[in-house]
């Protein structure tokens, strides 16, 4: 049976010191020729965690006054990310190269994809910084592919069955409480990881399937995979 994992991005395989926010706010200053600050000010309001790149463009539109649909503002956001990412502290997380490379390991039995709200481009520019931006190029769900979470991970569940992929062999690995809600909406295993930003207690209480401390010891998953494809 052909099973997947599908993973969150920001906070979940990397840290990359706040690089999508800061090329959002240099995106939207050069877009509205307005002072950085004040962009500064519209997008730090803006929580981050579990939400959508197409949501976080509306919101900063919305707080700019800004007429046009996103798609320009979008365009120069992944035209200033890829400097913005070398300019600042990169971490990829505890145990993520190496459970990539367990999983990749299970091909072709195994899909390893993405599950984010970057958008495509976004993701595979963040995640090229460590080698891992072909995840970007496998079926999954991306920032594009709706305004929430749950939009998303249908897209990305429909995608995963095109690919062989059998209904509740899918496993959606992320750091907050909306990755978690999103993977049940779309009848996915969660696994929540404390590595982001979101409280523990938090993840907790959103019921994962499991949850870890970081990604460092694999056999949780593992295991947790391999009872899914065995149903």
């Amino acid at each position: 049976m052909t099973s997947a994992v599908l993973f969150d991005v920001d906070g979940t395989l990397v840290r990359l010191g706040g690089a999508g926010r800061a090329a959002l706010v240099r995106a939207a200053a050069d877009e509205t020729r307005l002072p950085e600050e004040r962009v500064r000010e519209v997008v730090e309001a803006i929580d981050f965690r579990g939400t959508t790149d197409t949501l976080i463009v509306e919101k900063i539109r919305a707080g700019l006054q800004l007429e046009d649909d996103g798609a320009r503002l979008m365009r120069r956001y992944l035209e200033r990310l890829p400097a913005t990412v070398a300019d600042r502290e990169r971490t990829i997380l505890p145990g993520v190269r190496d459970l990539i490379d367990t999983l990749e390991g299970r091909q072709p039995r195994t899909v390893v994809g993405l599950l984010t709200g970057n958008v495509r481009d976004g993701a595979r520019i963040k995640l090229s910084a460590f080698g891992l931006g072909h995840l970007a190029d496998r079926p999954g769900g991306f920032g594009e592919d709706g305004r929430s979470r749950a939009e998303i991970a249908g897209v990305a569940l429909s995608r995963l069955r095109s690919a062989g992929v059998s209904e509740g062999r899918a496993v959606v690995v992320g750091d907050t409480e909306h990755d978690v809600t999103a993977a049940r909406s779309a009848g996915a295993a969660a696994v929540a990881v404390a590595t982001g930003w979101t409280p523990r207690e938090t993840l907790e209480a959103s019921r994962p399937d499991l949850l870890l401390a970081d990604l460092s010891d694999p056999s949780g998953l593992l295991g947790l995979l391999d009872r899914l494809t065995t149903k």
